[in-house]
């Protein structure tokens, strides 16, 4: 059909301010989804859910202050002794044998004294060494069964304690089968009663290492102070025992070894000495070595040898750097070593430098044939001479030097030869020898370090020390520490709180329904147009609504009737869609109450019942089942509606039932043009024509009727219609192009709404005088579809 431009704003086609103005929301609610800035966090509505659930929340507290309180008196008190251990603490040793007994802790190996400390063997000594089989904190089959009351819930909650004994048996038999159980021995039961208690000692045991330190601390809980003073004290004794006992072991074991040792030795050292002498008095050596003197001297030799062939070239070298200078025709002669260091020559230079001098301070008044310029320059020539003179004196002790080192290493070159002719001879018999001496050496010096090292050991052996000692012994513990009672039992309340906290919440976010109108616009991006209360039980609305005029519920359908007239200030409503997701929404029931509403103010109403398949509405009316209607009247040929429409007395409105026309499909009858014809020849007779259809979620019926009427009313159940089916709904309505006028909330529990705060709307219809003013008409159980 054809509609008017759409000249509104909104998404269901009304203006918005006229909407927000009836309803009066809060700003932050009345906005559409996609608009720009996000919601703040909703602390302020957390804090009022929390206080509106305060009895369910105080109560659970309670509850849990009660268990608390059994729970905390019922604790059996603990108390923890400590004390502190040294370990590798430096001892005086009366001689140095660190390789048996002293030891040494650097990093990681203090955490291995910890697991020494940690180890069921010392464990065990403790027990033993302290009876502790006789305290029933480690034997416990020495404890009494207490028939206290934690005791008693504690079996009676225990799921085990539910299943009969005959079947756990029954159950285990068939799992181990057929193997025959063997009863064990005292032993076994003996060894059973003694790891038991290992496993309890050590379940108490806490030690630990201070970091970058070789201390350990030791902590021991027990029931009994004074006990676990005992066994915390008592447990480095253990290991400081336990390691004098492990260093006496080695040591005994030391001694045994080197015992054995030295026997072994001795024989071996005389045996080899032995063979020493008989074997120098075989060859004929003497003790001194015949064989060792020529080594010597053939090495004395050698060197003497290698000194002459070096002077010998040092000769050579000077000789010829002598002559080469001579050669040269005098210069640079004096610069030679040897010409530097004659004495001689340094002193004639030393002439003939003041002889310069003098002849330099002669020219001055002299001529050069003065007779006492003659003179100098005779004594000058003179001087020369004699320099001239040295140095071939020079030249020629060089050369006997040098003939003198030639003629000495050629002697030692010959004696050389004739030792080395002396050594072969003695080699065979030498070699042999030295063997055997070396052997025997070796096996003194080895005989003398076990030796030494046997007395070492024998003389410390009874006088070990412990590498650990005990800094601080364990007192006897004041008070427990466990259990902190008042700590405890705060926690608990504490906890108890933050649990019945979160049972509030999870009861509101797992609730799937639809409580308020700004919960409907944040899930579903549609407005709520009006709100219908709960009648009382055994009420059925219209005739509630007939008989009570002035009732709330009627005011809310009157609000729900001027929410509709403000969302078409133009009047261009005239067919009206009124259905929900589900049945038992109570959509039919809206449908009448609406109708009647506006019958009252003399508009001329007609209620369609468009669910073929279920239809209500006639009897609700107290008309007959049976006659003309909708589909009848789509079926005929006339225009005249006059045949298919009943009119009710009592509220004024007009009926037009599903009709007799039952084989008719219904999908075809709403997509036919004929259905389309009569829409606009019923809006042209009536100025409301209103459609009750079935469930969205049912059939497709609504979505064919939505795309003929104007306007939609989507009904939803309070705390009932989840919000999935309710969002999936309104999908499908607007995918068949269906005008959303707003959703009605139905069946709403004012008294629930009001004190549980379901947004600003609930101060409202709680605190404000709505409920005064219209009290005593109550709430309303359910009621049709």
């Amino acid at each position: 059909m054809d509609r008017a431009p759409d000249n509104r704003q909104g998404r269901a086609g009304y203006p918005e301010q006229d909407f927000r103005q009836v309803h009066q929301y809060p700003q932050e609610y009345a906005g559409y989804p996609g608009q720009d800035g996000e919601d703040p966090f909703p602390l302020f509505d957390y804090l009022q859910l929390l206080w509106f659930r305060r009895n369910l929340i105080v109560a659970v507290t309670l509850f849990v202050a009660v268990f608390a309180f059994v729970y905390v008196h019922q604790l059996r008190p603990v108390y923890t002794a400590t004390s502190t251990l040294m370990i590798g603490a430096t001892q005086t040793q009366v001689v140095d044998i660190e390789e048996v007994l002293s030891r040494e802790f650097y990093g990681n190996e203090a955490g291995a004294e910890v697991e020494v400390l940690r180890s069921r063997s010392l464990a065990n000594n403790v027990i033993e060494k302290l009876y502790l089989l006789n305290y029933e904190e480690f034997n416990p089959a020495l404890r009494v069964v207490d028939d206290g009351l934690w005791v008693l819930l504690k079996k009676y909650l225990n799921p085990r304690n539910w299943i009969p004994s005959g079947w756990e048996k029954a159950a285990r038999d068939a799992v181990i089968g057929e193997v025959q159980r063997i009863a064990p021995t005292a032993d076994e039961l003996g060894q059973r009663k003694i790891a038991q208690a290992t496993n309890i000692f050590l379940g108490k045991l806490e030690v630990s290492s201070i970091q970058w330190s070789n201390v350990l601390t030791i902590e021991f809980q027990s029931y009994s102070p004074v006990l676990a003073a005992r066994i915390a004290n008592e447990l480095p004794e253990a290991y400081m025992l336990d390691q004098l006992q492990a260093k006496f072991d080695a040591t005994e074991k030391a001694t045994n070894w080197l015992t054995e040792q030295l026997a072994d030795l001795e024989t071996q050292v005389m045996n080899s000495e032995r063979a020493v002498v008989f074997y120098r008095d075989e060859h004929g050596l003497s003790e001194g070595a015949a064989g060792n003197i020529v080594g010597e001297q053939l090495s004395e030799l050698n060197s003497q040898l290698i000194v002459a062939r070096a002077e010998r070239a040092q000769a050579e070298a000077r000789l010829a750097q002598i002559n080469r200078l001579v050669g040269s025709g005098d210069e640079g002669i004096e610069m030679a070593g040897d010409v530097l260091s004659s004495p001689q020559i340094q002193q004639l230079r030393n002439q003939e430098a003041v002889a310069l001098r003098r002849q330099s301070e002669l020219s001055v008044e002299y001529g050069p044939k003065h007779p006492r310029m003659l003179q100098v320059i005779a004594e000058i020539s003179d001087t020369r001479q004699r320099i001239t003179a040295e140095i071939s004196k020079i030249s020629v002790a060089l050369e006997n030097e040098l003939e003198l080192a030639r003629t000495r290493e050629q002697s030692l070159q010959s004696g050389l030869e004739d030792a080395e002719q002396q050594s072969g001879a003695l080699s065979k018999e030498a070699v042999q020898l030295r063997a055997l001496e070396r052997e025997a050496a070796a096996n003194r010096v080895l005989y003398e370090t076990f030796l030494n090292r046997f007395k070492e050991t024998s003389s410390t052996q009874g006088i070990e020390t412990s590498d650990a000692r005990v800094i601080s012994a364990a007192e006897v513990p004041p008070s427990p520490s466990y259990p902190n009672k008042r700590r405890t039992f705060i926690m608990i309340i504490f906890l108890g709180f933050m649990a019945a906290c979160g049972m509030v919440f999870a009861l509101y976010f797992l609730n799937p329904g639809l409580h308020s109108p700004e919960q409907i616009q944040q899930e579903l991006g549609v407005h709520t147009i009006g709100m219908v209360q709960r009648l009382p039980a055994r009420n059925e609305p219209f005739r509630f609504l007939m008989d009570k005029p002035t009732s709330s519920y009627i005011e809310s359908i009157n609000s729900l009737n001027i929410s509709l007239k403000l969302s078409d200030p133009d009047g261009e409503v005239g067919v009206l869609q009124v259905t929900s997701s589900v049945p038992e929404e109570g959509k039919s029931s809206l449908v009448l109450a609406l109708a009647a509403v506006m019958s009252r103010e003399g508009k001329k109403i007609l209620v369609i019942d468009a669910d073929l398949r279920r239809s209500t509405i006639e009897k609700t009316l107290g008309f007959k089942e049976e006659g003309l209607g909708l589909t009848d009247f789509v079926m005929a040929d006339e225009d005249n509606p006059n045949d298919y429409v009943k009119h009710h007395e009592d509220s004024g409105l007009y009926f037009m039932r599903t009709g007799d026309a039952k084989y008719a499909n219904a999908t075809d009858i709403f997509t036919s043009n004929r259905m389309k014809k009569i829409v606009n020849i019923l809006k042209e007779t009536f100025d409301y024509v209103i459609f009750d259809t079935p469930p969205v979620m049912a059939v497709s019926d609504a979505r064919v009727i939505g795309n003929l009427s104007d306007r939609t009313l989507f009904v939803i159940r309070w705390d009932k219609t989840p919000r999935k089916v309710a969002r999936a709904a309104l999908e499908l309505l607007k995918k068949g192009r269906a005008e959303i006028a707003g959703v009605v909330l139905q069946q709403v529990d004012l008294k629930r709404y009001g004190r549980l705060g379901y947004g600003d709307s609930g101060y409202y219809y709680h605190y404000g005088r709505y409920r005064s003013y219209y009290g005593g008409y109550g709430s309303y159980g359910g009621y049709g579809k």
